[in-house]
């Protein structure tokens, strides 16, 4: 419990005697200064200390670092001696009380501030309020009166709040899954009567939290053998979520097995196409012409005309490479003389690209032409398509 949150007790008679001019530092920082009194209980020990006249604190020992004499107690008892009910004065007795450590101390002399003076906007802002509709009014409540809630020292919707715990919620569902998953696929990879009984659970969970762990298991899964990937491709499928739709277009480009490669693609045929559009378009304009290609083979199961223009501009791909400059020292020999040269400049190789995948892409979409690589007959093609057709590029049925 941090200082700003103790209960301060204005009206407690515990008809004892209290030692003087004792402080009490906390274990988060501050310090409470008064004196001190132990209130024993057997669950929750705690102090209660007389601050003043006016006001006492109570402090549960577990949040006590010391209690000890104060001279700074003692040099508030002086000031606040001599300060008048003056909203200024109060204001400044305040800020030395904050400075000093003397929190509950300088929380009285806010609100002694603000009894003198309704308007202090310092005093105000220091006590949390804001001001509304020409009213005062803490800033709790005001973002309570607009339906908001106190999260972690933040003000969020009630909806907001709703969908975090159920994502937290999720979340430890899914960390579960994840030791699940393993201890059944280890089981599995086992064989046996206890490998067939594990592999009969695997098929038989429901649960959307447990794709996360399925797709992890599918990601990591290279040394696995053919039929288990192919098994956590069938299952991520009965899913058909976020985790299932990531590793399906992963395995799109970067799988090396090829039946798992187009078993993925396949999945994502059924599954989701514009997913995997929206996946493995933007890598035709890759510096990798390798990643070039394997996207166009990748869009090869998904012959949209309404990608075409994109496979144009990708038909022919212009990527750069980059030489740095050199630090040696070069010795020449030439012309009947020698001399030496102190590095060089950076090169920049550019290389062109001529893309079969993605000819063959284009192919599909339009198997009545074929300009090659030609790009501008390409162009000139689509471009009395779309001329001579209101509607969309797609083909009638």
């Amino acid at each position: 419990m941090r200082a700003t949150q103790l209960t301060i007790l204005l009206s407690l008679s515990f008809g004892a005697t209290f030692a003087s001019a004792d402080s009490v530092e906390l274990r988060g920082g501050g310090l409470v200064a008064g004196a001190v009194k132990r209130v024993p209980q057997e669950r929750a020990p705690y102090i209660v200390v007389d601050v003043d006249e006016k006001i006492r604190v109570a402090i549960p020992e577990s949040q006590i670092a010391r209690v000890g004499e104060s001279a700074d107690l003692n040099e508030y008892r002086q000031r606040a001696a001599v300060v008048k009910d003056d909203a200024d004065e109060h204001y400044e007795l305040a800020r030395w009380c904050k400075s000093a450590g003397l929190l509950a101390q300088y929380r009285h002399h806010l609100e002694r501030v603000i009894s003198v003076d309704t308007d202090h906007a310092k005093a105000r802002a220091a006590l949390f309020y804001v001001e509304d509709s020409g009213k005062w009014i803490r800033h709790a409540d005001l973002q309570k009166m607009r339906g908001l809630v106190l999260v972690a020292s933040e003000w969020r919707l009630p909806e907001e709040v709703a969908i975090r715990e159920v994502q937290e919620e999720a979340n430890v569902d899914s960390k579960r899954w994840t030791k699940e998953v393993d201890r059944l696929k280890k089981l599995v990879l086992r064989g046996g009567e206890k490998g067939n009984a594990a592999f009969a659970e695997l098929a038989a969970i429901n649960d959307a939290n447990a794709s996360y762990a399925m797709a992890e298991e599918l990601l990591n899964s290279s040394k696995q053998p053919q039929n288990l990937r192919m098994f956590w491709i069938d299952k991520l499928a009965t899913f058909g979520n976020l985790p299932a739709l990531k590793v399906l277009v992963n395995l799109g480009i970067n799988e090396s097995d090829s039946v798992v490669r187009e078993k993925a693609l396949e999945t994502l045929q059924k599954l989701s196409p514009s997913t995997a559009i929206a996946s493995y378009l933007p890598m035709l304009r890759s510096n990798d012409n390798s990643v070039v290609n394997r996207a166009a083979n990748a869009l090869s199961y998904f012959p949209d005309p309404e990608i075409a223009l994109k496979l144009v501009d990708a038909l022919v791909t212009e990527h750069k490479f980059e030489t740095p400059a050199s630090q040696g020292t070069n010795v020449g020999f030439g012309g009947g003389g020698g001399g030496l040269s102190t590095g060089g400049k950076a090169t920049v190789r550019i290389e062109k690209n001529q893309n079969p995948p993605v000819l063959a892409v284009l192919r599909a979409i339009e198997p009545d032409a074929d300009f090659g690589y030609d790009q501008i007959q390409w162009r000139r093609y689509f471009a009395q398509r779309l001329s001579s057709y209101s509607g969309n590029m797609r083909r009638d049925p």
